[in-house]
């Protein structure tokens, strides 16, 4: 089989814009992968697809290895982040394209499960319905005092894991993301007391009404310098916290942090190659390890993963995308052994499941082991938009 054709596809989710690769071939065969970004990024994008196009042109798609390693090559002074997006897509396309030839599972192109059913978190928990609930048919989030609802709505599920961002209240309802939104006019980062009670105030009203079996993981983002991390961790200390999830380029704040408190770390959903993770992990300053097959590409998070469990380090999965982002973070937690819980999002735009061809049918809070041939679905293009189409 060789690549015919590479198009770039894209749906509005409510607050977050998903992108899709689709890799059509000479035969009747293709292959998804989600790519979606957390900026969009969109003319990057297709910008690096079309730098990219006279490798792939009639590339045989049996080694994907090889496809793989000639577009590092050629991009070896620009690697890792957008760049390594898109070369993730393309591999993970090309997975779903040979699992589909074969009829079995992309899993099943590395090793045999280790699991029957994989367990679920429910991610950016009351998050999405305090930023963007005009997307959600739920009840918004406006004040502090609304979040006990949610947690009503939590306790009759069977959920163990929920995780959230950072909620403020004081001047309307707002999540709190300085580290990626300059309209907070914080560059420095700097954390106010005030909003080191109000994170505190959220995070309790989550530990009150709860019930006690059920766990908080919190998502700091970028948002705070190590010192100001500390701070956060002690007002924290005494809930039934998960892990606090942090994101840096170098492991020096987290082990920092780990002098100062007890509670777990996650860490390195945006830190796409093990070369990097590794600093992380032998450091020892984090006790998860968050690794995205949408960005890091299967390859390289099973080699994360790998290494991760030789240090006893769990793996958790990052996954805010759709179904398609789901089952490709499935395929991956069905054969890690050392695989913890994967995330999802429970609060969704209401027509974001018809796009798919097959949807996640969780069982509680736990979902079986994928499948179907390839990820275990595809994308229906006639409900999701054309942005790209690279007719080689």
């Amino acid at each position: 089989m060789k690549i015919k054709n590479i198009k770039i596809f894209t749906f509005q989710a409510g607050w977050k814009p998903w992108k899709f690769l689709k890799i059509e071939t000479n035969t009747k065969c293709f292959g998804w992968a989600d790519c979606t970004d957390t900026f969009g990024n969109l003319n990057g994008f297709i910008g690096i697809l079309k730098d990219f196009k006279n490798i792939l042109m009639n590339e045989e798609i049996t080694d994907v290895n090889k496809i793989v390693v000639k577009l590092k090559i050629v991009s070896s002074s620009n690697r890792g982040s957008l760049v390594q997006r898109v070369i993730s897509a393309i591999e993970n396309a090309i997975l779903d394209i040979i699992a589909k030839n074969k009829n079995v599972p992309v899993f099943l192109l590395f090793k045999k499960p280790k699991r029957n059913a994989i367990e679920l978190y429910w991610s950016h928990c009351g998050t999405t319905r305090v930023r963007t609930p005009q997307f959600l048919t739920t009840p918004a989030i406006k004040k502090l005092s609304d979040v006990k609802y949610l947690c009503h709505e939590i306790n009759k599920t069977k959920f163990k894991v929920i995780k959230t961002n950072l909620a403020l209240f004081e001047k309307g309802s707002v999540i709190y993301m300085p580290g990626h939104k300059t309209e907070f006019n914080n560059y420095n980062l700097d954390l106010k007391n005030s909003v080191l009670r109000e994170i505190k105030a959220w995070i309790n009203e989550f530990n009150k009404y709860l019930n006690k079996d059920i766990f908080i993981s919190v998502d700091l983002n970028f948002n705070f310098k190590k010192k100001d991390l500390v701070k956060i961790a002690k007002a924290l200390q005494h809930y039934r916290i998960k892990w606090l999830e942090i994101d840096t380029y170098t492991p020096e704040p987290l082990s920092y942090l780990k002098k100062f408190t007890n509670l777990k770390i996650a860490t390195g959903e945006t830190i796409m190659f093990l070369d990097e993770l590794k600093l992380f992990i032998d450091s020892k300053c984090c006790d998860f390890i968050s690794t995205d097959v949408v960005w890091s590409g299967f390859h390289e998070s099973l080699k994360v993963s790998n290494y991760a469990n030789k240090k006893n380090i769990p793996i958790t999965t990052h996954n805010y995308n759709g179904d398609l982002g789901t089952f490709m973070s499935l395929n991956l937690a069905t054969i890690v052994k050392n695989f913890s819980i994967c995330e999802i999002d429970i609060d969704e735009f209401e027509s974001a499941k018809q796009i798919f061809t097959k949807n996640i049918a969780m069982q509680g809070n736990y979902v079986k082991i994928p499948s179907g041939p390839g990820w275990g679905t595809s994308l229906i293009e006639s409900k999701i938009k054309l942005e790209f189409n690279a007719k080689f």
